[in-house]
């Protein structure tokens, strides 16, 4: 939802609150939420903070901020008690995304490829994701294309996400945080005023724009340059030389991280140390090159390592679904590479310090955004619960301080006088509020079945169809 720390309150957002009654706000004769409760929130369960855990702990949440964390809370008595059946933990940070892709339905490949040039020259790919991909913004459906993808992230868990739409759709203002476009965490929250810069083609940018780039590290107008780079088997030669690229454009410094690194060696984990993080997306790694990053390695050099899924069609539906596929790809290794509770700090704490915003983000701590995911604990251990969790399982998203998602029955306790859209998944009635993103733009919300729809009717044209927001099946 984008909102910024301490954005004050704009005179006509209070009369139009007054106007609607409740803390609501009243936009084309619609009610709609009109952002965090003042009086606060207490969440109470199980915490997972970066270093401990806390069971029968408790989150105090005021405005946008977390105002206090731990086992002996105080709250002023008007705040709203949420008793939780399980575990509150930040929401999840995905530094690694391509959104407006995640509405196809999964592409499985009869090959495995040496990199990824290799797949996106091949005319099935053309056919079953490429051409309805351009085709459904030729229709002007960038905007839904986007909101479902946001709605699916949301559904896993994910309070921050990269890779969306940029400027000038301003359809982006709202639901998850948009860290590459609009996060709403700087002041002033404007459309493209981030200090971070995702490319999926880094080698392609000329001398002029690389040195550009290496300018705003500089001064910190960047604090993130997030790149793909060398992403193929483990021993493509190809994909392997585009370090040696990369470094000799400079991008070797603080403040950049690279996404796969597949092809990467311990001796180039050893350059990047202290330098640049890395960004790991093991099942697409998986699917498409038959190998994934050697994380072992990079960990032995000391990186700072962020989990994140890709995209839909060949990766993860989101971060849940990824946490469970890493933790069974780790627990697969002799000796297992990556513990519990440093996997759960892959999707939370470290991808919000490479994105620049560890100071911010990541983190249940007072003085930090209000971005919180509750899960229903099906294991006694809180890490395990984490990593074994379903879409099904989410109580509860809030992002700055305004809940956003979760079973139908909580978000009816939190927004009371809605609206709500419920959503099904996986057999569980969950319910949407749409609220910040219509509070942003100025608008009615649209209601989820007109996005469905009209995606699901383009899709067909192009004689496929729209991919479930979760893969339900283990």
């Amino acid at each position: 939802m984008k909102l910024t720390a301490h954005r004050p309150s704009l005179p006509g957002l209070r009369l139009g609150a007054i106007a609607c009654g409740l803390g609501l706000l009243l936009l084309a004769g619609t009610c709609v939420g009109s952002g965090p409760q003042e009086s606060g929130y207490v969440l109470k369960g199980t915490i997972v903070t970066p270093n401990a855990v806390i069971e029968n702990g408790s989150v105090f949440i005021a405005g946008e901020r977390i105002q206090a964390v731990g086992a002996g809370v105080k709250a002023p008595p008007e705040a709203k008690v949420i008793e939780t059946s399980g575990v509150i933990l930040p929401g999840f940070v995905d530094l690694h995304n391509h959104l407006t892709w995640n509405l196809f339905p999964r592409w499985k490949p009869t090959q495995q490829f040496n990199n990824r040039y290799d797949w996106q020259q091949l005319p099935i790919y053309g056919v079953l994701l490429a051409t309805p991909h351009a085709e459904l913004f030729k229709e002007n459906l960038g905007c839904d294309m986007n909101r479902f993808a946001e709605v699916k992230a949301i559904t896993e868990g994910e309070t921050s996400v990269v890779g969306s739409l940029g400027p000038p759709q301003e359809c982006i203002e709202g639901l998850a945080r948009n860290l590459d476009f609009y996060s709403g965490l700087y002041q002033p929250a404007v459309l493209g005023g981030e200090k971070l810069r995702y490319e999926v083609f880094p080698l392609e940018l000329d001398a002029a724009v690389a040195a550009q780039i290496n300018a705003a590290l500089d001064k910190k107008e960047l604090t993130a340059f997030i790149v793909h780079l060398a992403e193929g088997k483990s021993t493509d030669a190809s994909a392997a030389r585009e370090f040696r690229m990369f470094t000799a454009r400079g991008f070797l410094r603080p403040g950049v991280s690279i996404i796969h690194g597949v092809a990467l060696k311990q001796r180039d984990f050893h350059e990047m140390s202290g330098k640049v993080g890395l960004i790991w997306s093991p099942r697409s790694n998986l699917e498409l090159y038959g190998s994934t990053t050697d994380i072992a390695a990079a960990l032995q050099e000391h990186l700072t390592v962020a989990l994140s899924p890709d995209w839909s069609p060949t990766g993860s539906d989101g971060m849940l679904k990824e946490l469970t596929f890493a933790a069974a790809w780790s627990y697969a290794q002799a000796p297992p590479v990556v513990g519990s509770a440093e996997l759960v700090r892959m999707a939370t704490e470290y991808p919000a310090r490479l994105a620049g915003l560890g100071d911010r983000i990541g983190r249940l701590e007072a003085g930090y955004s209000a971005d919180v995911l509750v899960l229903r604990r099906v294991e006694k251990d809180a890490y395990e619960a984490i990593l074994h969790a379903t879409p099904a399982d989410v109580e509860l998203v809030m992002v700055g301080g305004e809940p956003v998602y979760g079973d139908a029955a909580v978000m009816k306790k939190v927004l009371p006088a809605g609206p709500l859209e419920t959503i099904p998944i996986c057999g569980a009635t969950k319910a949407i509020s749409f609220g910040s993103e219509a509070r942003l733009q100025h608008s009615a919300p649209k209601p989820w079945k007109d996005t469905v729809n009209a995606l699901s009717a383009a899709l067909e044209k192009q004689g496929t169809s729209l991919a479930p927001l979760a893969e339900c099946a283990p």
